[in-house]
């Protein structure tokens, strides 16, 4: 085996082993209190490397197995896939205790590995773990819900282009051009442009935008006349066009329904609805939580950043050509 090989075997195990040490620490909101026997069987020595200087306990193994994924995890019900993994893990301590012997711990690669296993660690077990949909309660869910009502319950929303006219001749003469028009919406924009009165929807090819059965629109302090939306919400099929319809000022106005939003209606009471508001807490306060950690971080080691020397950085140009630069991952540094 080349010197090389048998170096990024070494570094690997180094990694790995410092994973198995953390993954034997105690979790947040785990069962407290276990019994003098439970203590016993997960204290209980199964395996011992280093002259007996390192140690397997059977609940810190038994924790390992049950991380794996589910499908992984199934196969460990064979005896023999237990004793396989364990085997394997003590050729992992082996191969780790040689390269702290080695002096390898201090390889500047293994010191990266280890900066980032501990920082994922830390992120694991002070925010995920420590902020979970379980710890939502009730009550917290049904005020997120209501404070963010809008998201929830929203009444049925159309969007229309008009044309306005001065008297309801002109109305009738461009029912009849927007009907011989049928499914060309770029020719009722033409319409628009060539006969509405109405500057402000005119500038915008008598785009309405989405509004309400009641004319309030979607953005905006806006309004479309009552009664030309509540002829639009009449209308049974988009690119349907309404008679005429007199608006404020003696005006009247020619609608074509260009488009629907759905009612939404999810209330509380629905299950997904619920796991979704957890979701969206649960994010929220892992977000803070992460943030006051570092802020209290910083406080405490007050680190130090030399920005003025990133210039002196040499980072070798690229072949990549054409392709979409990547965006860095900032949660954990090297």
């Amino acid at each position: 085996m080349g010197r090389s090989v048998r170096r990024s075997l070494l570094l690997g195990a180094l990694c790995v082993a410092w994973v198995h040490a953390l993954a034997g620490q105690p979790r947040p909101g785990a069962d407290a209190g276990p019994s003098p026997a439970e203590v016993a069987r997960r204290s209980t020595v199964l395996a011992r490397v280093a002259n007996g200087g390192v140690t397997v306990t059977v609940g810190e193994f038994e924790d390992l197995l049950n991380d794996a994924p589910p499908s992984i995890r199934q196969s460990y019900s064979d005896p023999a896939r237990r004793r396989e993994q364990l085997e394997s893990l003590v050729n992992t301590m082996l191969l780790a205790e040689e390269g702290r012997r080695r002096g390898l711990e201090r390889d500047p690669d293994v010191a990266a590995r280890i900066r980032r296993t501990l920082a994922q660690r830390t992120e694991r077990t002070l925010i995920l773990e420590a902020i979970t949909p379980e710890g939502v309660t009730d009550t917290e869910v049904a005020s997120w819900y209501q404070a963010h009502l809008s998201d929830f319950q929203q009444p049925e929303f159309r969007r229309a282009t008009a044309l306005f006219t001065a008297d309801r001749a002109a109305a009738e003469a461009a029912l009849v051009e927007v009907r011989r028009a049928r499914m060309n919406l770029q020719r009722v924009r033409e319409l628009v442009r060539e006969r509405s009165v109405d500057e402000p929807s005119r500038s915008h090819e008598g785009d309405l935008f989405y509004f309400r059965r009641e004319g309030m629109v979607s953005t905006g302090d806006g309004r479309v006349d009552p009664a030309l939306a509540q002829a639009v919400f009449a209308l049974a099929r988009e690119m349907d066009a309404t008679a005429p319809v007199a608006v404020a000022g003696g005006r009247f106005a020619v609608a074509v329904l260009t488009g629907r939003r759905p009612a939404l209606d999810r209330p509380l009471r629905d299950p997904d609805v619920g796991r979704s508001i957890r979701g969206f807490i649960v994010r929220q306060r892992r977000e803070d939580r992460r943030t006051e950690l570092l802020e209290s971080l910083r406080a405490r080691l007050h680190p130090e950043l030399h920005e003025d020397r990133i210039d002196a950085l040499r980072l070798p140009p690229t072949d990549l050509g054409s392709l979409p630069v990547l965006e860095p991952d900032h949660n954990h540094g090297p």
